[in-house]
This record gives structure tokens, sequence and C-alpha cells, in this order.
């Protein structure tokens, strides 16, 4: 499972959780970059794990000083959430995970690029 976020000064947009289903028995090469594995978005969890999801990873987000779009993984084992690694270069890609979330929320790059742009330029 992972979750797309960007945050600026006064707007934030979490994305929809997306979940890997890798077609092999293991995320590996082969799922990541051959197509060996489909992306749904939004993923087909409970409304209350994605909301928990997508708090955890604004709170990530926040206590790491993250800066930007960033995708922040995690893999369920036996109803457990596990938090694995926080991407801060996520692709940018249409097969990428960041636009298939955008999109899915009806938002798209142009718009989420000139917000961060903007950003960087308020801060300095």
């Amino acid at each position: 499972l992972t979750c797309g976020l960007v945050k600026t000064r006064g707007k934030s947009i979490i994305f929809p959780v997306t979940e890997v289903i890798p077609k092999n028995e293991y995320f590996d090469y082969g799922a990541k970059y051959k197509n060996e594995s489909d992306e749904v978005t939004p993923a087909h969890i409970s409304d209350r794990l994605s909301d928990r999801i997508q708090n955890i990873s604004s709170e990530i987000y926040d206590r790491l000083k993250c800066r930007g779009i960033v995708r922040i993984d995690y893999i369920l084992n036996n109803d457990k959430l596990y938090f694995l690694e926080v991407n801060t270069v996520p692709g940018m890609s249409e097969a990428s995970i960041i636009p298939q979330q955008a999109a899915a929320m009806g938002l798209n790059m142009t718009d989420i690029f000139s917000l961060v742009i903007e950003d960087a330029i308020q801060r300095g």
C-alpha cells in the first residue's frame, strides 16, 4: 500500500491510497519494472484503513519535515500495518503511482507542480 501527498503553505493534498498487487509471490524487479504487478487506485481496502493510512502519512510527512511531493509505502500483513519507507523522489511518469493517484482525485500534475513551485518561491 502506498500514499502520496504534498503539502504547501495553506494547502494539503493527500492522494488516495494505491494497492500494489504483484503477479508473483514477491514485489521484485519484474513487478516494479516489467509490468508484473497491478496498481489499484483507490485501493480495495476499507474506508477506515484508507483514512488511517492517509492520517499516518500526513503525520510522517510533518514529523520528518518533508517538502514537495512524497510517497509513503506500507505493508499490510495479517491485518497489521507496517510503515516501510518514505520515497522523497517518487516517479512522475504517466505510468508512475503519484500521477495515477492525482488522476483518481480529478487533479492534473501541472496544477500540483505549480503548487510546489509557488511554495518553493515563497519560502525563498
